[in-house]
């Protein structure tokens, strides 16, 4: 029964395509009918069976022809990019490395040859971002760092576009944080340098700013690792600063929590130590709901009371 309404929907699909062909091919002065077919065809792509290559790649290279025969056609080519996003993705779920690496270079010829095509743009970015992680996943640093490369002429070339400059503010806190795990501290060091200018570059940008707070997050924790508090001191501050400028925005104070919480495992008893579990409460108190700021409070109360048993 369910395969029989899979096949019924699929023979659907097919008679819908079909019927959008027909409409294009003839009505060929009206471009909207050539977009809608390209919808069509993308819509299809994402709902075809990851298992059937061959239905994937015949609406692939669908798009890819209706690309090529209308070149000036904007809607086409975004479709285009969208789809081979999405086989980047399926190839790389499947284990299948020379066609997520096919989709990847496909995807850079299409916004090379478009540098004023935001989607084209966007979606190598986000191609660039999915292809580090699969490298650092690899063990492949070098080609990782040679990504973020990329994605930094993208995002340039992009003009700062938004959804290039999100992509590339996640990629520097992805580098931040697996800089702290691989133990190299001026690697972190540099890439927070490097999302600071970006985080002051564009300042009504919460997004960047979300993935900065977190940044700063990740290195105090490191110096406070590393018991180096004159510096953890120096990135708290920022965080206040960050929370304090912008009140709305939670995910600032989760940092700022975060920070508290690492800092305060620093110290020792005394009044500088009471005033940073005071300010992890009233944080706490200002956000009731906020589960990870409980959380961080709850550690930082454990740690007191572990120091005040251990000092009776």
């Amino acid at each position: 029964m369910f395969n029989g309404k899979k096949d019924t929907e699929g023979t659907r699909i097919q008679d819908l395509i079909s019927e959008l062909r027909n409409l294009a091919a003839q009505n060929p002065e009206e471009p909207q009918l050539r977009g809608h077919l390209s919808r069509g065809l993308f819509s299809a792509l994402t709902h075809a069976p990851e298992d059937d290559r061959g239905e994937r790649d015949r609406l692939v290279e669908e798009l890819r022809d209706l690309a090529a025969r209308h070149p000036e056609d904007d809607v086409v080519r975004s479709n285009l990019a969208r789809a081979l996003f999405n086989m980047l993705n399926v190839a790389h779920e499947a284990g299948e490395t020379s066609g997520r690496d096919t989709a990847l270079q496909e995807l850079r010829s299409l916004a090379t040859e478009h540098p004023q095509d935001e989607t084209a743009q966007e979606h190598l970015a986000k191609a660039l971002f999915n292809a580090m992680n699969y490298a650092k996943a690899a063990g492949e640093l070098a080609e990782r760092d040679a990504l973020l490369e990329e994605l930094r002429g993208v995002y340039e070339g992009s003009g700062g576009h938004a959804s290039t400059r999100l992509r590339l503010a996640k990629a520097l806190f992805n580098g931040i944080s697996h800089a702290v795990e691989e133990g190299s501290a001026d690697r972190a060091r540099g890439l927070l340098a490097e999302l600071r200018d970006l985080g002051s570059r564009h300042p009504d940008d919460g997004e960047v700013r979300a993935r900065l707070s977190k940044g700063l997050a990740t290195v105090l924790h490191q110096s406070c690792m590393s018991e180096d508090s004159g510096d953890a001191t120096e990135l708290l501050e920022e965080l206040r600063e960050m929370a304090g400028a912008y009140p709305d925005q939670l995910v600032l104070r989760e940092s700022l929590a975060m920070g508290l919480s690492d800092t305060l495992q620093l110290m020792g008893q005394g009044a500088d130590r009471n005033r940073l579990l005071d300010e992890l409460r009233s944080l706490a108190s200002n956000h009731p709901d906020a589960e990870s700021i409980r959380a961080r409070l709850a550690s930082g109360i454990a740690s007191e009371l572990s120091m005040s048993v251990n000092n009776n």
